[in-house]
């Protein structure tokens, strides 16, 4: 007959093992996801909503914080961008907006200055070039606002990304898209180096202004 002793090892042993198996499958995962940038097969996951996020852009990584929204290609929507479309059409989505932050845990940050914008979508890579006027003339990309997370703090007036910081992004392609069709936007670095950094499929655009879920 075992003793109490011997069962509680045994047992300690036991769990140890599924600690480890589970801590094994779970690093197995992560390493799929972050070199493909999908989930691993049998996952779930559908066409529409955010492809997963990682822009490895100088050595950070960037998130979206929140929803992306998505803004339908009529004139000076949004009102604070006042963008200008090359083809206007209430029907198809112009641009898009979101708020991005570091990776929580990062220590450094991204500077803004350095990195260019790359919208794909129809078969067709688009660098988009960098624009700060107003009202913007698409295709541009700006720095829509500057925030903190932290209470009665305001973001760095430069654009270094650093922690605690988020800023809104707005991107406008020079082609408005139609719904359905999917679309990836690539952040690229002084080295020309490019990582997935957001993309999904057009919703139907019923107003001036949707959201990607």
């Amino acid at each position: 007959m075992r003793s109490g002793t011997e069962w509680n090892e045994r047992a300690v042993t036991v769990l140890e093992l599924i600690a480890f198996a589970f801590v094994a499958v779970a690093l197995v995962y992560l390493a799929i996801v972050l070199a493909t940038g999908h989930p691993a097969a049998g996952s779930s996951g559908g066409d529409q909503g955010l492809i997963p996020t990682a822009a490895d852009a100088t050595g950070k990584t960037l998130r979206i914080v929140g929803t992306v929204t998505v803004f339908a290609a009529t004139n000076n929507n949004p009102s604070d961008v006042s963008p200008r479309y090359p083809v206007p059409d209430s029907t198809r989505m112009g641009s898009l907006e979101s708020n991005v932050a570091l990776l929580i845990g990062d220590d450094g940050g991204v500077d803004f200055d350095k990195v260019n914008l790359v919208w794909i979508a129809n078969g067709t890579v688009e660098r988009i070039p960098r624009t700060d006027t107003r009202p913007l003339v698409c295709p541009g990309w700006t720095i829509a606002g500057k925030y903190n997370v932290i209470p009665m703090k305001s973001a760095n007036s430069n654009n270094i990304l650093e922690p605690g910081e988020q800023f809104l992004i707005f991107v406008c392609p020079a082609s408005p898209l139609p719904a359905y069709r999917g679309f990836i936007v690539r952040i690229e670095d002084s080295g020309g180096y490019q990582s997935p950094f957001l993309g999904g499929t057009v919703p139907v655009m019923t107003g001036p202004l949707g959201s990607l879920m």
